[in-house]
């Protein structure tokens, strides 16, 4: 799926948030000289996208220049991924890439048509978004503590859903470390394991926190813990998983990389733009909102992250004793 995003869909940001970015514009040779395409991994309404098109939204003021929000789901978003691996080199085709597209693809798939490191010339990290573990309401384990204690007194009786990478590791590994006999349901996507979570078919799952919200809020799903080290502040009150796997944190992040031979001159461009605009407070107040954390970094730092979280995934990917697909 495509859809440009032109000026007067774009968000309201402030004439000062905009100044950095057109001045650089106006000192370098004239880029983007078309729209620019960010190639999304995943459906449209998944985190990536929506984080796409807010991102897009703003950089097509600071561009005047619309932006072409492209869905190429599939593959744990390899599909988008190789895409961008192997287009022209001109900046004009960008990655909103994930932790799915960049750690987990390369362990979770036995091939993957590109290396998720010297295929890209990395730009800027954008942020992430924790996982919550759920499971109903009417559950009978109120914290992490009653569902272990449960899972083990029901044991095989219990199953827990995947509609993600993201979905899948914090799940397998509190239940390799906490010796649980639970079962898997894979999903197509985390809306669909949510579904059943619901329905009573699934006890419980990781889902990205901007997805269960509201349904937490609502009272038909009750957290129980997150995936980062930290509390979230959209929900304060719920603990970090790594009160019971010590040392544990899996977040879901999003970065942004274009392909590997792109001009430096371009990603100076395209990543001074893109950290301008996330400083502006209707921007970030619109993505923490949906659940994002939204922060950046220099390509340097995003590429020594990249190369570090391809080998965490890769030791809890064997550590789950996962078998690639």
């Amino acid at each position: 799926m495509t859809r440009a995003i032109g000026r007067r869909h774009a968000l309201g940001l402030t004439a000062g948030a905009l100044a950095l970015p057109r001045a650089a514009l106006a000192r370098a040779p004239p880029w983007p000289v078309r729209p620019l395409r960010f190639v999304v991994g995943f459906a449209p309404g998944t985190a990536t996208d929506s984080l796409a098109r807010v991102l897009g939204e703003a950089l097509a003021v600071a561009f005047e220049q619309p932006i072409v929000i492209d869905n190429k789901p599939g593959a744990q978003g390899s599909i988008g991924a190789n895409l961008v691996a192997k287009a022209e080199a001109d900046g004009q085709t960008v990655l909103i890439g994930s932790a799915t597209t960049h750690a987990a693809a390369a362990s979770l798939l036995k091939s993957i048509p590109y290396d998720p490191v010297k295929d890209f010339a990395p730009v800027t990290r954008l942020g992430h978004i924790g996982q919550v573990l759920v499971v109903r309401a009417d559950f009978p384990a109120r914290d992490v503590a009653g569902l272990l204690a449960h899972a083990r007194a029901n044991p095989g009786k219990l199953n827990y859903g995947t509609g993600s990478s993201g979905n899948l590791l914090p799940s397998a590994t509190l239940a390799k470390r906490m010796g649980l006999d639970v079962g898997r349901v894979v999903y197509r996507s985390p809306p669909q394991a949510m579904a059943d979570v619901l329905g009573g078919q699934v006890q419980f799952m990781f889902i990205d926190i901007s997805a269960a919200l509201a349904q937490i809020r609502a009272g038909t799903l009750r957290a129980l813990a997150v995936s980062s080290a930290a509390r979230s502040p959209l929900l304060p009150d719920v603990p970090s998983i790594g009160a019971t796997l010590s040392g544990f944190e899996l977040l879901t992040w999003f970065a942004m990389y274009a392909p590997a031979g792109t001009p430096e001159s371009l990603l100076d461009i395209l990543g001074n733009a893109t950290r301008k605009a996330m400083t502006d407070p209707t921007l970030r107040g619109r993505l923490s909102t949906m659940g994002f954390e939204p922060y950046t970094s220099s390509p340097a730092e995003l590429a020594a992250f990249t190369a570090a979280e391809v080998a965490k995934w890769r030791a809890l990917v064997a550590e789950t004793g996962i078998e690639p697909e």
